[in-house]
């Protein structure tokens, strides 16, 4: 693995801005957003009684301000609920968040660097959580790790995070990975979708469009035998950003997917509105019916924009980060209409993976006018599983709570106690290539839901949560029960390529 590199990047990081002025260097590096210190629902708690949990993720771009506001929100649950006990005496959770800058376009690792510094040695955080950006957390991961402090990761889905806990046990068992899956994982997860959908999914609803349209219609007769038409779903196409996170994704999927691809674009995330309008015409004229986007950034609200002006004749179905904010019908003005996107379960209303999720939903969207992206999600489930650790083991030992959390396996999962998870367990050392620490993939394990805007009236739209095939002839590639559902499949009126005459 690449281990020694990342030291070396990380030694000449800090040296380059530590060497003759220390941590200060922080206050030289453009770090524009931190929020202070906080203990959400309680005042008046001495220092010495506090468990000091700091947030590194982008302040001020969606990804970090849901991080911090599922880590609050946890923090004031447990507070209000009356802390947790340690040997007799009440602790209480205080936050914190330092800005990485991660999201920038034009990325300066160095920001990422110096908030850890500065998140760790000045503002004394003992536990950490976030991370979004793969390029920007392996910098700064290796200042936490040199720290020996424990960090959660809730963000960044790169397989090798939690492969160095394998390669590298004694420097890397403080990080755990807690949401999303790795990007193997999600990619095998959206071929087994991809399956369903193409080979049953999509014909099925184009028949059901189509049973009584008229001729003109684009479904008329779809999937009827002896009538016009038959959808034959063969041909993908992968539009991802040009970053570490969708390399194993993408390879993932052209591996393992059944189809041909007749198109990948990998853009830059500098790309414009224009080079998108450019990207969906290349896509349409490779004639594909179903285009992977592969997406965590603005370029979600140029590609949905441009897909609805352009009305081209193929399905959105992927990753697309910002699609699973409840704003982003306003965002793109309506453009999102019938793109299908992964998202964790708490993300969509009514889906209840578990007791807690539809609580936990309606009383984020109560505090922040929003629903929860996965970054909150995960953050909310890591205050929840270190407080867990804490007072399981009844301590503040990191030997013992990493024990505490390396216990929590496939045959000893925590059921029902997180937000997303029905049963939530972390990967083992002993499981070798595939890497440790890592949240266990496939329900009843971590599962990411499929969601898909749909237009709910003339201007608004509503996200729902739509089924995988469990009660289909393809019911081994479901990826979640239909009891999750909250609606079904629905094509663009437009039309998709491959509706030939029988």
């Amino acid at each position: 693995m690449e281990t020694l590199t990342k030291r070396i990047l990380a030694i000449v990081l800090i040296a380059v801005i530590g060497t003759g002025i220390g941590v200060g260097a922080w206050f030289f590096l453009g770090q524009e957003k931190s929020i202070p210190w906080q203990t959400p629902g309680v005042t008046g708690i001495p220092s010495n009684r506090l468990i000091k949990v700091g947030v590194l993720n982008d302040i001020g771009e969606i990804q970090g301000d849901h991080a911090w506001q599922g880590a609050w929100l946890a923090a004031y649950n447990i507070n209000t609920a009356g802390g947790i006990d340690v040997n007799g005496t009440k602790y209480y959770i205080a936050v914190i968040a330092e800005d990485t800058d991660e999201s920038a376009a034009q990325l300066d690792v160095t920001k990422g660097v110096a908030a850890a510094q500065k998140i760790i040695s000045i503002d004394g955080a003992q536990y950490l959580m976030g991370g979004f950006r793969t390029e920007a957390l392996k910098a700064y991961i290796e200042v936490v790790m040199d720290s020996k402090t424990i960090f959660f990761g809730t963000g960044a889905a790169t397989d090798s995070f939690c492969e160095n806990v394998v390669d590298s046990y004694s420097r890397y068992k403080y990080f755990f990975r807690t949401n999303p899956h790795n990007s193997s994982a999600m990619g095998k997860q959206i071929i087994y979708f991809l399956i369903y959908a193409a080979f049953f999914g999509i014909p099925l609803q184009a028949y059901v469009q189509g049973a009584a349209a008229a001729p003109t219609d684009p479904y008329y007769g779809t999937g009827i035998p002896g009538q016009k038409n038959s959808l034959n779903v063969t041909k993908i196409a992968i539009l991802r950003e040009d970053l570490d996170w969708t390399i194993p994704f993408a390879a993932a999927i052209k591996t393992y997917i059944p189809y041909p691809l007749v198109k990948e674009i990998a853009y830059p995330i500098t790309a414009s509105s224009e080079d998108f309008t450019t990207y969906i015409n290349q896509i349409q004229a490779a004639g594909a019916q179903v285009c992977i986007p592969i997406i965590s950034g603005q370029g979600g609200i140029k590609m949905t924009t441009a897909y609805a002006d352009i009305q081209p004749n193929f399905l959105l179905c992927g990753v697309d980060v910002q699609a699973q904010t409840s704003e982003y019908w306003s965002d793109t003005l309506g453009g999102c209409a019938y793109e299908i996107y992964s998202h964790s379960f708490a993300g969509l209303n009514n889906t209840n993976a578990t007791p807690l999720s539809q609580p936990y939903y309606d009383q984020y969207e109560a505090k922040w006018g929003h629903a929860p992206l996965y970054t909150g999600s995960g953050c909310y489930d890591s205050m929840y599983l270190l407080a867990d650790a804490i007072d399981q083991t009844n301590s503040f030992n990191e030997p013992a709570l990493i024990n505490f959390l390396e216990s929590i396996t496939r045959t000893s999962p925590r059921v029902n106690l997180s937000v997303t998870v029905e049963k939530f367990a972390f990967t083992q050392v002993s499981e070798g290539f595939a890497g440790a620490h890592d949240v266990v993939a496939d329900y009843p394990f971590a599962t990411i839901a499929y969601g898909q805007w749909q237009p709910k009236g003339l201007t608004d739209g509503a996200q729902i949560c739509i089924p995988t095939g469990a009660s289909t002839p393809l019911s081994i590639y479901s990826i979640y029960p239909d009891r999750l559902a909250t609606g079904s499949m629905l094509l663009p009126p437009w039309g998709i390529n491959g509706l030939v005459n029988l």
